[in-house]
């Protein structure tokens, strides 16, 4: 189970980051003029969108930690209530 998650949010740190990355270097290699705001309004989009990802993907993975912290406490009290009835 946490093996397909992490995978999930591995993928969305990729695009996110490929989507913050390319059009910046789009916008800063090409240079369009000032007046091109279609393109700049579309590359900022594309910007907010990764930025998005990145932001989910990272509290996805906090998640998946914390659910996994869960389990191994949930396990130790287990653990350590079944030890004592022995």
């Amino acid at each position: 189970m946490f093996k397909d998650k992490a995978i999930v949010w591995v993928l969305e740190y990729i695009f996110g980051g490929t989507l913050i990355i390319m059009p910046l270097m789009g916008l800063i290699v090409w240079q369009p003029a000032w007046v091109d705001a279609k393109i700049w309004a579309a590359g900022l989009f594309v910007i907010c969108l990764g930025v998005i990802l990145v932001s989910c993907a990272s509290s996805m993975r906090q998640r998946m930690l914390l659910a996994k912290s869960i389990d191994n406490l949930a396990k130790q009290i287990a653990d350590s209530s079944a030890s004592p009835q022995k």
